[in-house]
């Protein structure tokens, strides 16, 4: 039976994306991979910086002619019970047959339960395996006839029995989410992957776990997200590799018909500095690869070479250095306008049971969203405007080395990472610093700029030499955002927000628990911060709503002179 209904572009990127279970009006469904849909006609995304970092040829962007694309999906889980007779079936009908011979119509309803691995498998519970699993049915047959029926009145598992009407054996469902019980060899799994194909499975023989279908571990999407903004000739050699990458085939013609004198020829047209020859030559003679050099960082870094450029009007990028509050000068360098900027948010894969780390991919097995031949990916591309601040380098340093508060934070969630044997990271104080004050001015910002919360976005540049924050639109249209955010970035309109902002982070309705920072009460690495006070949205945050305290931002607290932009509200 044949089922049309409609999902929006970005729900496929992220909680409706292949392998995910979805619950339509009349079934419950998992969407396969993205290789089986119709996106012949979808635009091809082939920036350089998103192709090297992912291994692929190009994306293909789904909110871009959406209308002409389809979805496919395959009925997951495959048990249905009838509410009237009870019968449990496998057939591809919502139906009931049995109610269907009496002259009754009674929809379906899909299993509750299903099986799932660490490693990104997953199956319908074996009510059929889990009724016989310490007795042998007396029949032979090989369809199954099973009842789901409910015995008492509490409405808890153990009410749930599965009877087989064969041998009239019944078991309760009261055990099968103990872990005792899934050491039983009817939970070692298969390898099935129900969104790529019936003959996909994989070798495994994990222990897989009974959860719920609808249960938020059942997927959990990775999602890379990247600003196409500009290349900049700056001081980095990738800047340099991605320009050339750009316009490989004038620069490979230019070196082999003139050599050295060529490349010098092709740079002064682009406005390269001379000194990026050596580094040209060795790209195109081979010795190193664009893919060999791009890591995440230095994608972060060139983003940062262009947004802290005082003017630039492209094609789809538009930014602005924008006159700053007096009082502001002491902790800012500076603060733009960015008018239009695109934002491709790429599906890498997913993972099950366990969610992904914020800051690192290491020791993360994602279950794909194609198959290994196929060289693309999924994505959706946003048309949005932001704020960019830069923050004041030299007070920076010297508050990063007075402050006393960070090495708890950064020892807790180490402590985290060492629990689902991730390595260890290195931080800097700069990094909760302006992590908390961006969750605190994304909070102000939403009651003023006409967008919710959940349609901002932060992206945190603390790393490698760079200091500032970038809060912008995640939820534009093709034609663009309506300019409520990038107005406020005006001096008149910007400072009493941040005052405002940082006022906020005063108090809380947890405090004095809260203010006090103290990790015994918390369970996530977090100082002076909660869900009360500084946490957001988990799609605005880049970060997990973890490595966040208000006291980096003012003094909160008796004796405490840590605060960044105390002074500030003593103005």
């Amino acid at each position: 039976m044949t089922v049309k209904e409609t999902i929006r572009p970005s729900q496929l990127i992220y909680q409706s994306g292949p392998g995910a279970v979805v619950d339509l009006m009349e079934r419950s469904v998992m969407i396969k991979a993205a290789d089986q849909w119709n996106t012949w006609n979808a635009p091809r995304e082939n920036d350089v910086r998103i192709t090297s970092i992912l291994g692929v040829d190009h994306v293909r962007v789904l909110n871009e002619n959406p209308d002409r694309q389809k979805i496919k999906a395959v009925e997951f889980p495959k048990w249905k019970t009838c509410p009237s007779c009870h019968r449990m079936t496998t057939y591809d009908n919502q139906q009931c047959y049995f109610c269907e011979k009496k002259g009754e119509e009674k929809d379906l309803y899909t299993s509750r339960f299903v099986l799932v691995c660490e490693k990104g498998h997953i199956s319908d519970f074996p009510y059929n395996e889990w009724v016989h699993r310490n007795r042998q049915c007396t029949e032979n047959s090989k369809e199954p006839k099973l009842k789901l029926i409910t015995r008492g009145n509490s409405g808890s598992l153990s009410d749930l029995h599965v009877v087989c009407l064969h041998c009239q054996h019944n078991e309760s469902l009261g055990s099968i989410m103990k872990l005792d019980e899934q050491k039983h060899s009817l939970f070692t799994c298969k390898g099935e992957r129900p969104w790529i194909g019936h003959n996909a499975n994989e070798k495994c023989g994990c222990k897989m776990k009974t959860t719920l279908r609808g249960a938020s571990n059942v997927y959990a999407p990775a999602v890379t997200s990247f600003l196409q903004v500009p290349l900049t000739s700056s001081s980095s050699d990738q800047d340099i590799l991605y320009i050339v990458k750009s316009n490989e085939e004038d620069f490979r013609e230019a070196y082999k018909d003139s050599g050295e004198s060529g490349l010098k020829m092709a740079c002064r047209f682009l406005k390269i500095s001379l000194d990026f020859i050596p580094i040209i030559k060795r790209y195109l003679d081979g010795e190193i690869s664009i893919e060999e050099t791009t890591t995440y960082e230095s994608i972060r870094k060139q983003e940062w070479n262009t947004l802290i450029q005082n003017d630039i009007d492209e094609q789809n990028f538009t930014s602005s250095k924008v006159e700053m509050h007096s009082y502001l000068e002491p902790y800012f360098d500076a603060i733009y306008r960015v008018d239009s900027v695109p934002e491709v948010q790429v599906l890498k894969g997913f993972t099950r049971l366990d969610y992904i780390d914020r800051l690192s991919d290491d020791n993360t097995e994602l279950q794909a969203v194609v198959k290994k031949e196929e060289k693309w990916l999924p994505a959706v591309r946003n048309y949005g405007e932001g704020i960019f601040i830069k923050f004041n380098l030299a007070n920076l340093k010297k508050w990063e080395e007075t402050e006393q508060i960070t090495q708890e934070i950064f020892q807790a969630y180490n402590n985290y990472r060492e629990e689902f044997d991730n390595s260890l990271l290195h931080f800097e104080p700069r990094q909760v610093l302006i992590h908390t004050f961006s969750h605190a001015l994304l909070r102000e910002l939403a009651a003023h700029c006409g967008y919710t919360t959940t349609s901002l976005k932060e992206r945190i540049y603390a790393m490698d030499g760079m200091h500032g924050v970038f809060i912008y639109t995640a939820s534009g249209d093709s034609e663009g955002s309506l300019g409520g955010l990038t107005r406020l970035a005006q001096s008149d309109n910007l400072y009493p927000i941040i005052l405002r902002a940082l006022e906020n982070m005063s108090y809380c309705s947890s405090d004095p628990i809260c203010s006090d920072g103290d990790f015994e009460y918390h369970t996530t690495a977090n100082g002076a911060a909660c869900h009360a006070c500084t946490f957001v949205a988990e799609t605005s945050c880049e970060w997990g709503n973890m490595l966040l305290d208000r006291r980096t931002l003012i003094n909160i607290n008796p004796n405490e002179q840590y605060g960044y932009f105390d002074e500030l509200l003593n103005v």
